[in-house]
């Protein structure tokens, strides 16, 4: 696969706008810039019904799933905010999807609704607030999307309406549009994951690694290496030995999305409760940040010809292949579900 990147060359300007695009949700600014100049994708046929009279508040609706491909119970995330730049956190809301055609020029009619649970981002939830209660204006922006399982039968733009009622009552609604590919741009479920020899703790004590370039936190000289167990065994040599593993691609300190500094300590913890189930590993994405230069074995993982984001996380069995992954936001339970399945397989 190639890899889209920037040379050194580029203006700093352009190396932020790359940057960005590695981005998941990567702050209200950046979401309100996906979703258009109001926050809103006000085309008629984004998602829309016949039955559309009552009086409602428009949201700004932000798609934050990284790689949707044609398939069924696809992972489809949101990130919903009020005019006034608050998210809507907690609670359930109604996604309901149209196929708009190829291009996007097609009227759709609504063919599907999901429920959408609240989902925070690990390590960065709202505080403050009732999880049982219904959806609510919150101040903390970035910390939680909505999620829903959804079938999606053809490739092609798709429109996503939105629909919360929050506790006060009242109803409000946004939409958005998103694209599905033919197949999956990064690895999938049941694909074998690429065996790289990714750089740990031993490279950088032999002096053929930077520290810096097997996590982004070790920025001063001579710095160790943050979480030192995520940083001791390559992907190549824990897919030998047939062992289960938790791939982490993040970088902590270049990740414009705040993500995954937060993600990558909660996987540290997780680390620990489940060392005898799996080996967790951590792959910083940037080799060298000023130089725009890729550590290959993140490229690999994440890396197409369009470009690549992140953070990503995904679960190898034994036998060297994708159980289940994570783009952007990863649920933690499922996360420790699929290692319970594991340990008691």
């Amino acid at each position: 696969m190639s890899v889209d990147r920037p040379t050194p060359s580029e203006t700093p300007h352009r190396r932020r706008r790359w940057v960005r695009r590695l981005a998941g949700i990567a702050g209200l600014a950046v979401l309100l810039a996906a979703c258009g100049a109001d926050g809103t994708d006000d085309s008629p046929d984004a998602a829309s019904s016949e039955d559309d009279d009552a009086a409602v508040t428009e949201l700004a609706v932000a798609v934050a799933s990284f790689d949707l491909a044609v398939g069924d119970d696809r992972r489809l995330m949101a990130g919903v905010f009020s005019p006034e730049r608050q998210l809507v956190a907690y609670g359930d809301v109604e996604f309901a999807l149209a196929h708009l055609g190829d291009d996007g020029e097609t009227a759709g009619e609504i063919t599907q609704t999901a429920t959408a649970s609240f989902l925070p981002v690990p390590g960065m939830e709202p505080a403050g607030v009732d999880e049982d209660r219904r959806p609510q204006l919150v101040e903390d922006t970035g910390s939680g999307v909505y999620a829903a399982q959804v079938d999606l039968d053809q490739p092609g733009v798709w429109g996503l309406r939105v629909t919360a009622t929050l506790a006060d009552g009242t109803e409000v609604t946004g939409n958005q549009r998103f694209e599905v590919q033919p197949e999956p741009l990064v690895i999938d479920a049941g694909d074998p994951a690429p065996a790289v020899e990714n750089p740990t703790v031993d490279d950088v004590e032999a002096g053929t690694a930077t520290p810096v370039s097997v996590d982004s936190r070790a920025q001063e000289e001579g710095a160790a290496i943050p979480d030192a167990h995520l940083h001791r065994s390559t992907v190549a040599e824990t897919i030998d030995a047939g062992r289960p593993a938790v791939v982490a691609i993040t970088t902590p300190v270049y990740c414009a999305s705040r993500f995954c500094g937060p993600l990558t300590d909660v996987l540290a913890e997780l680390a620990h409760d489940y060392e005898d189930v799996a080996e967790f590993i951590h792959l910083e994405v940037w080799e060298d940040f000023d130089e725009q230069r890729l550590n290959e074995a993140a490229a690999a993982f994440i890396q197409t010809e369009a470009g690549g984001n992140e953070p990503w996380v995904f679960l190898l069995g034994g036998d060297g292949r994708v159980v289940a992954r994570w783009d952007n936001v990863v649920d933690v339970d499922e996360l420790t579900d699929a290692l319970d399945a594991l340990e008691e397989g």
